[in-house]
């Protein structure tokens, strides 16, 4: 019978040894299910959070990007605002200077039926003041550097006085012919 009690011993032991192992091969099987579903877990938690700071970061660089344009915009908007600031002041100046370089030019007075003389500098402040305004000022075909006003006399004064008015406003003058003779000159 002891020997019975020592087989019966080891069967029970050998049983309970299967058991365990039985058992731990259900608890691997059940650790490595609960670990794919934590994995599956873990990877959708993670493709969301990456999506959420994606979208996060979207709007962030939108908002950025809105306040950039909006900073850029202001940044034009002060850029012209000094551009517009200087102009005048080399106009207000330049009106100041206006007999600077001014020369004497003729031209024919329909009243008197004669030639007159006079000083650009009056030409040139009347001009000026047109651009101030932000208009050009119309030159009239009849100015010359000659008493009888010929074509070369006239084509001189125009290359001058248009010489004097870039002196003055520190940029050269746009000029534009008109149908009757005359000219036109803006600020450029």
């Amino acid at each position: 019978m002891s020997n019975q009690k020592l087989t019966l011993a080891a069967a029970a032991e050998a049983l309970i040894e299967a058991a365990g192992l039985e058992a731990d091969a259900i608890s691997q099987k059940e650790m490595l299910q609960n670990l794919d579903s934590l994995k599956a877990s873990f990877d959708s938690n993670l493709v969301t959070v990456v999506q959420t700071m994606k979208a996060s970061n979207d709007n962030l660089i939108n908002t950025l990007n809105h306040h950039l344009t909006g900073v850029k915009n202001e940044i034009n908007a002060l850029r012209s605002l000094l551009e517009e600031e200087k102009k005048q002041k080399t106009l207000y100046r330049a009106l100041d200077l206006a007999d600077v370089n001014s020369f004497k030019y003729y031209y024919y007075h329909y009243h008197s039926h004669s030639y007159k003389d006079e000083s650009t500098e009056g030409l040139a402040k009347r001009a000026i003041k047109w651009f101030i305004m932000g208009y050009g000022m119309v030159i009239s075909s009849d100015y010359s550097l000659e008493r009888y006003g010929s074509s070369k006399g006239k084509l001189e004064f125009r290359e001058k006085f248009m010489e004097q008015i870039k002196q003055l406003i520190q940029r050269e003058p746009r000029m534009c012919h008109k149908d009757n003779g005359d000219f036109e000159i803006y600020y450029a």
